[in-house]
């Protein structure tokens, strides 16, 4: 975390703010208590009081890089892609292994059909796969883009449910490498 955009947003240093809760006993509050305890006594805003809860349990060693407060370790992988979110759309269904028996990602095999929807600003595919892990691909437009001209959409592909922080290292690698072909 910048910690120059720490002070700007709130004032003080990471370090501060984990003497201040170190002194208010943070460690055995629960994320939700810690994060309401900066927001609401010591007026951090929302996000940032998030963020300072997030750091503080990865200092205290209740939390990875990756890591939710569930345990569950999840990673994003993104990239801007030019058209529009349903062109975007049909080039991610183009480059994916067809659905149906023997479709996998990286190895691993789908558990259930691809679920697809879409929004006025997003369009999104889904997957379980037979590991557990969860594949989401979402696609919404990148309006800076489209104000100077162009269209352009942002393709994430999140992978979630994963069991540790070697899975963030496989799928990230794997998307890095499967990204750039779409």
């Amino acid at each position: 975390m910048d910690g120059a955009a720490v002070v700007k947003a709130t004032g003080r240093t990471l370090d501060d703010w984990f003497a201040i809760l170190e002194e208010r006993g943070a460690g055995s509050l629960t994320h939700k208590d810690i994060a309401r305890l900066l927001r609401d006594d010591c007026g951090v805003p929302g996000w940032w009081s998030q963020m300072l809860t997030v750091e503080y349990e990865r200092k205290i060693g209740r939390r990875e890089v990756g890591q939710r407060t569930t345990g569950e370790f999840r990673t994003t992988v993104s990239r801007t892609l030019s058209g529009t979110m349903d062109e975007a759309l049909d080039r991610w269904l183009a480059a994916l292994p067809p659905a149906g028996a023997g479709a996998a990602l990286d190895g691993v095999a789908f558990a259930s059909e691809p679920t697809i929807r879409g929004t006025e600003k997003r369009r999104s595919w889904r997957v379980t796969l037979t590991d557990g892990a969860r594949i989401t691909a979402v696609i919404s437009a990148k309006p800076q883009v489209a104000a100077k001209g162009g269209e352009a959409t942002l393709l994430a592909v999140e992978t979630s449910r994963l069991t540790g922080r070697s899975g963030i290292d496989r799928w990230k690698a794997f998307w890095k490498g499967y990204l750039p072909g779409i």
